[in-house]
């Protein structure tokens, strides 16, 4: 998770980013027709039955096309092309097993106003933004495409527009019908999320520390974790949901995953931490979220889990990676049923372009109530087979989206039920290194704690509170009395 210290770090990256003289790795080889090679796969094969992502980061393209970074090892995060203007040009080769006509869906960061020109091999469309920043907008008109192979181009029409672009998405109008019906299949169970008003959220795990000193080695944590004491804080402050990070600052999961443990015997427990968390929850009524960070961090794991030891993977070894991902949520699928209630999937941009309706049903395998997100962080929705928005940094003090009944109804993350997370206490999300002294909230009281709350529950949404939490379950005691006095006000948990 990042903060709003990483926010300001980011936005300073994005402008290194944009000084001469970077060369990202598709730019290093010969170029065809004055453009840059296809990454992945070339052609990209269309299947007129499901979503088809035309990604801009893997399209062959005018040299000198920024990307936003940072790119984390192997480039694992990749977000979108940046001050991409008129005299810029990106395409794709596809292949397409029969004619057909496809709406269009742009996902783009521009002005209203702002011109888009995509060609195919029998026609061309002209797209008008009509929004003011990132967005996820289909154009009116349709895309002609023969059987066989062909190109895909796009570029802006005006010499003053400037855009960022992660993507165009293409779905085959006569199967656009069916896959809406299964998207609304697929979607989750989402009351008690709607319900909630605020749960409470932990990064917490193996790369825990205590107050003072050095941690635990692995799998300590796992191990000696007090779960009872652990679920009676959370009573306590009134959570009616915890969000447990099964891995974060370390890829350690605690419990005997034995599709992890095949690859990576050393980063779990014997000890079924997060199914001895659940089962105490649920005495109390208390829903359970699991976030997952799959490691991008660390070079031998993610070797591990499929990936080449190269800046620029091949469409096979990302391919092996999502498979490997699908097998370990099948097998915690399979384990937690219907005790799982959600899945966070930080860094959406690592899983972004994928089959995400394949991914989502591994994800609800033993639970298909059970609701999950991609997390885009300033970026639009990566896809309808999701269930809600993880609102990054959203701190619920007010709500800066139209609603109805909790969904989204307008925007980048329009149909995702809205949700928020953010770090309450600090300092960061989780305390990953030794001798941190956790701070009080700033700018918050009980009383705003039961305002926040009152609100949420009226506008059907809810907001995970981030607080810091040492090696052996203790929290901050401010942060918890202030919790505990908003939980009392609001009749909540005891």
């Amino acid at each position: 998770m990042k903060n709003k210290l990483n926010f300001i770090l980011a936005i300073g990256f994005y402008i290194c980013q944009t000084l001469p003289g970077q060369t990202p790795d598709n730019f290093s080889t010969p170029l065809v027709g004055g453009l840059t090679r296809q990454l992945f796969q070339d052609p990209i094969i269309l299947n007129p039955k499901m979503i088809n992502i035309l990604f801009a980061p893997d399209a062959m393209q005018t040299p000198g096309i920024k990307q936003f970074g940072p790119q984390s090892t192997f480039d694992a995060k990749r977000f979108w092309l940046i001050g991409f203007t008129k005299v810029h040009k990106i395409q794709w080769n596809i292949s397409s097993p029969s004619q057909g006509d496809y709406y269009v869906d742009f996902l783009i960061n521009s002005k209203p106003g702002t011109q888009i020109k995509v060609t195919g091999p029998l026609n061309s469309i002209l797209y008008t933004a009509s929004s003011n920043g990132w967005q996820r907008e289909t154009a009116k008109d349709v895309l002609k495409l023969p059987s066989g192979s062909g190109t895909v181009s796009l570029q802006l029409v005006n010499a003053k527009d400037t855009i960022e672009i992660k993507s165009i998405e293409l779905v085959n109008i006569e199967e656009k019908k069916n896959i809406d019906k299964r998207v609304k299949a697929f979607k989750g169970d989402a009351t008690w999320m709607k319900d909630a008003g605020y749960g409470i959220m932990f990064q917490a795990g193996g790369w825990s520390y205590p107050p003072t000193g050095d941690k635990k080695p692995w799998p300590g944590f796992a191990e000696d974790f007090d779960v009872k004491a652990f679920v009676q804080k959370i009573r306590d402050m009134g959570g009616k949901y915890i969000v447990w990070s099964a891995t974060w600052g370390k890829f350690l999961f605690p419990a005997p995953i034995k599709s992890i443990a095949e690859i990576l015997p050393n980063n779990v427990s014997k000890r079924d931490l997060i199914g001895d968390l659940i089962n105490e929850c649920q005495k109390y009524d208390i829903r359970f979220m699991m976030y997952y960070h799959f490691g991008h961090g660390n070079k031998e794991l993610m070797l591990a889990k499929g990936w080449i030891d190269s800046p620029v993977q091949t469409y096979e070894s990302r391919q092996k990676w999502i498979s490997i991902e699908e097998k370990i949520f099948t097998e915690i699928g399979n384990r937690y049923g219907k005790g799982l209630d959600a899945i966070f999937l930080d860094d959406g941009c690592c899983w972004y372009p994928t089959d995400f309706e394949k991914l989502g049903a591994a994800m609800k395998t033993g639970n298909p109530k059970r609701l999950i997100c991609y997390n885009p962080w300033i970026g639009p929705s990566h896809t309808p087979f999701q269930d809600f928005y993880c609102g990054e940094g959203f701190d619920g003090k007010v709500t800066p989206y139209k609603l109805e009944n909790g969904f989204v109804s307008e925007g980048a993350q329009k149909g995702l039920q809205l949700f928020g997370n953010f770090i309450f206490d600090g300092p960061g999300w989780g305390i990953s290194r030794a001798n941190i002294i956790i701070k009080s909230p700033k700018g918050w009281s009980a009383d705003k704690i039961v305002e926040m709350t009152k609100r949420l529950e009226k506008e059907r949404y809810s907001v995970a509170i981030n607080i810091l939490m040492y090696e052996d379950g203790t929290v901050g005691a401010d942060t918890y009395n202030m919790l505990k006095e908003a939980a009392l006000k609001l009749k909540r948990g005891n």
